[in-house]
């Protein structure tokens, strides 16, 4: 996927680990994504099927549940990518917004 932000510079989402994606969850969700991680440690059998059957359900959850998040790391505006296919756009109510809003609590790389 490729689209313009309005300042014209392009946002690409070709890869993975982009610093400027982010995958939400809505807080009327975590809680029951939480307790779906919860069952699939506590609860699954112990044959590696067991086991991929329960790391399935998770993940196909975090992605029916999160949104796409972007932000341009030219003016610092961000996107959030909905379903049916949109994106919202929203400003900073900053002069000199942080741009790095999604970078990883790890660091680079």
């Amino acid at each position: 996927m490729k689209f313009l932000c309005e300042c014209g510079h392009p946002i690409y989402d070709q890869t993975d680990y982009l610093p400027y994606k982010a995958h939400v969850i809505s807080d009327q969700d975590w809680f029951n994504f939480l307790d779906e991680i919860d069952d699939a440690i506590e609860k699954t059998g112990s044959t590696p099927e067991d086991k991929e059957k329960a790391l399935m359900r998770v993940r196909s959850l975090a992605v029916n549940l999160s949104k796409s998040v972007y932000q341009c790391n030219e003016c610092g505006n961000v996107f959030f990518y909905r379903n049916p296919p949109q994106l919202e756009m929203f400003r900073s109510c900053s002069d000199n917004p942080n741009k790095e809003l999604f970078k990883s609590a790890k660091g680079d790389g």
